[in-house]
């Protein structure tokens, strides 16, 4: 007569252990890439967000016939009309991604000469207020035309400080054309 023995089914427990340490490892090993994946697309989206209300401003502009101001500061975008001369709407004001201590994803600059910012500009940290006749240095003029003011071309600068300066997505640049009012979004450029 033969008997069948009969194993028992299921894990041992090292066995068990054994896969609980793997995917602890795993589990400690992916967090950091995740934390900079998500600090990369902040960035990304932010950049995005500014080129979109860039377009916004000026197609309310031709929509509206009228001049539309937008204010850049550090860490938000501000859409002003200008209704008669000299009287100001504010139409938006819209704040960038949330800051992670001293550091975030920032406008850095703006500028008119084509020149990339040395260092953060400092007037993109003053306090919000209406535009005033002259325009000050960040405030980027939407005509009915759908051009913007004197038709100057403007370079907005983007940092994302969450990231070290050599990685792909810390820099951006958002492109104004002066006389067609064209926005681009997609060029890079190292700030420190």
């Amino acid at each position: 007569m033969v008997t069948v023995r009969k194993r028992d089914a299921g894990f041992t427990l090292t066995e068990l252990m054994v896969v609980v340490v793997i995917i602890s490892l795993l589990a400690a090993l992916s967090t950091p890439l995740f934390s900079r994946d998500n600090n990369a697309r902040k960035g990304r989206d932010w950049a995005k967000m500014v080129a979109q209300l860039l377009q916004r401003a000026r197609f309310q502009s031709m929509g509206d016939r009228a001049n539309i101001h937008v204010l850049l500061y550090r860490t938000h975008v501000d859409l002003y009309r200008e209704d008669p001369p000299g009287t100001y709407t504010l139409l938006t004001s819209t704040p960038g991604p949330v800051a992670a201590g001293a550091n975030t994803v920032a406008i850095w600059d703006a500028r008119t000469d084509g020149t990339i910012p040395a260092s953060q500009s400092t007037t993109l940290a003053a306090a919000p207020t209406p535009p005033t006749a002259p325009a000050p240095a960040n405030d980027i003029i939407f005509t009915s035309l759908g051009s913007t003011a004197n038709t100057t071309s403007w370079r907005v600068f983007m940092r994302n400080e969450l990231l070290p300066a050599g990685h792909p997505d810390a820099s951006f640049v958002v492109n104004i054309g002066g006389l067609t009012g064209f926005i681009s979004s997609n060029d890079k450029v190292t700030l420190p």
